[in-house]
């Protein structure tokens, strides 16, 4: 592989992995969470709500979005990877239907 054909290569990889996303919620919701293959939050909604909750309570649930974003979006940018490995044209990213659910739900609440 010449340099012009890893410069092109190089382009497609990075063109491919710009389109990993990974995406969590909780608290219904609440707080939502999307980060890029990097881990870099790329969006953040907080619903005004959950801005009343105790501030601790709240930075839990956005720590915990974030890192299951996160993973989300690393484990699709090994699989996208993996096959870039194989094959000689970039494979779109699988978008699959996200994980909404968590397994023991952290709930945001507040006091009036």
């Amino acid at each position: 592989m010449d340099s012009q054909q890893r410069a092109a290569r190089a382009r497609q990889v990075d063109e491919a992995m710009s389109k990993v996303r990974g995406r969590a919620q909780e608290s219904r919701g609440m707080v939502v969470v999307e980060t890029d293959a990097y881990g870099t939050i790329t969006d953040l909604r907080i619903d005004p709500e959950a801005m009343k909750a105790d501030a601790a309570r709240l930075a839990a649930v956005i720590s915990r979005c974030h890192r299951r974003a996160r993973e989300q979006a690393e484990a699709e940018a090994a699989q996208l990877l993996g096959q870039l490995a194989h094959d000689s044209r970039p494979a779109a990213p699988t978008t699959g239907t996200p994980q909404w659910e968590e397994a023991a739900p952290l709930r945001i609440t507040y006091r009036m």
